[in-house]
């Protein structure tokens, strides 16, 4: 990339050499081209990586800031609102439930980390469901060692890898736990609600196609509770 840019003259910037951001107690300070921005409220997202992403962002808009420009309250109101749906999203309630749609090594190792900042749990289960093109094995080594219970789930799209692939890429990879195959993410959420008890955590991962249809199972658990709560 930055031969790239070298040869198309483009205006490369990377975190740690032009822009970049420390942490102050509560809050944090974004430094760039532009100067420095302090006292300001951590990004309204969890996990580990997020103020190198906020920094990714106000770079950005620094750099767009002539044809685009936006004020500081504007972007502390960005920090504070921000939502990410299926990006390490904690839901509300207990056991935890983790979605999280990371599908690669790279993506895969950040959430194993994220996981650890969490605290104990003592059992985390993973709904587990990829594409059968992208790198399964690398991306089981990356977070294996965060999962206790397997339960994968097989994806009914044309690019789906079934729950057998997906066990037998957990084996090669040397995860540890019992791997339970399910034909599909639903039934393999549903098993992990039933196994486990309300101080464990679920984990929800691998693609975009697996983590939309456990949150499907879930709106519709929901609306079949406010129904019934509205018919009593």
């Amino acid at each position: 990339m930055r031969d790239k840019a070298s040869a198309i003259g483009a205006d490369l910037r990377l975190i740690g050499r032009d822009f970049g951001y420390q942490r102050q107690g509560q809050q944090w300070m974004f430094w760039g081209p532009g100067g420095r921005r302090s006292g300001l409220a951590y990004p309204a997202l969890r996990g580990a990586r997020q103020l190198a992403n906020a920094s990714a962002a106000l770079a950005a808009l620094d750099a767009l800031r002539v044809r685009l420009p936006v004020g500081m309250q504007d972007i502390r109101n960005g920090l504070a609102q921000v939502d990410l749906p299926a990006r390490f999203q904690v839901l509300p309630g207990r056991p935890a439930v983790v979605l999280d749609v990371a599908h690669n090594p790279q993506a895969a190792a950040v959430l194993a980390e994220n996981l650890a900042d969490m605290g104990f749990y003592p059992e985390t289960y993973a709904v587990f469901g990829m594409l059968r093109d992208k790198d399964i094995g690398s991306v089981c080594r990356a977070v294996k060692g965060a999962i206790s219970t397997w339960l994968a789930a097989g994806l009914s799209v044309p690019r789906g890898a079934s729950a057998q692939v997906l066990a037998d890429a957990l084996a090669s990879a040397g995860a540890a736990g019992k791997v339970s195959c399910f034909d599909n993410p639903r039934e393999a959420y549903a098993a992990a609600t039933e196994r486990a008890n309300e101080n464990d955590r679920i984990v929800v991962f691998g693609s975009f196609h697996t983590v939309a249809e456990v949150m499907q199972a879930i709106e519709a658990s929901r609306t079949a509770i406010r129904g019934v709560r509205q018919g009593c």
